[in-house]
């Protein structure tokens, strides 16, 4: 299901954008979220704490505050960092990593004193298929039994899995059922026996 949060742009926020930013990287690469903070136009820039949320996570997975080291969610651990004023930079992406961020910025003087809605962005991880489930090397059947071998993979988009035996590929009949990672061998025969090989693909690759 696709989720669209609702922000807010208050009168008087130091920041930001009203629309929300989608971006796109693939697995093992950095990406920066962009944050814009403008300060006040006169005066001094006053100090300030910049969060990040992820959607889904209660606490912020990053808090930065003037020159103390960030606080930093386990799992972001060694790849989060602050990129220019407010923006938070990504080192190796996760497909875990997908999803809606927001950023807060809290202007630490007493005209300011609250948090104020910061920018929305929805970071897509694309990655090439990896099994998560296969069948094991060799299989006995009994003539006349049905087998069912199964191989699972993970992906984004969601790959596709298809199998072959001995090079060619395998479609629906009434020997061979394909469905869903699975392949089912009805009535086993002598002719079944050989190699057969699961393949998952996607447009990030096989």
């Amino acid at each position: 299901s696709f989720l669209c949060p609702t922000w807010l742009s208050p009168s008087g926020a130091h920041g930001l954008r009203e629309e929300p930013e989608f971006v796109t990287a693939r697995a093992g690469e950095s990406v920066v979220l962009r944050c814009d903070v403008i300060h006040p136009v006169t005066g001094q820039p006053p100090p300030y704490v910049v969060e990040w949320f992820k959607f889904g996570v209660p606490i912020p997975i990053f808090i930065k505050f003037g020159y103390y080291p960030p606080h930093v969610d386990p799992e972001y651990a060694g790849r989060a960092s602050l990129h220019d004023k407010a923006s938070l930079r990504l080192e190796q992406v996760r497909s875990e990593d997908q999803g809606w961020y927001e950023c807060k910025v809290l202007m630490l003087d007493q005209q300011y004193d609250t948090f104020h809605n910061g920018s929305w962005v929805h970071l897509t991880v694309n990655a090439p298929p990896t099994f998560t489930e296969t069948p094991p090397q060799y299989i006995e059947a009994k003539e006349g039994s049905s087998i069912t071998m199964t191989c699972t993979a993970f992906g984004n988009p969601k790959p596709i899995v298809t199998w072959l035996k001995e090079g060619t590929l395998l479609g629906a009949s009434g020997k061979y059922q394909v469905s869903d990672g699975s392949l089912t061998v009805t009535s086993v025969s002598r002719e079944d026996r050989g190699a057969y090989t699961c393949r998952a693909y996607s447009i990030q690759g096989e």
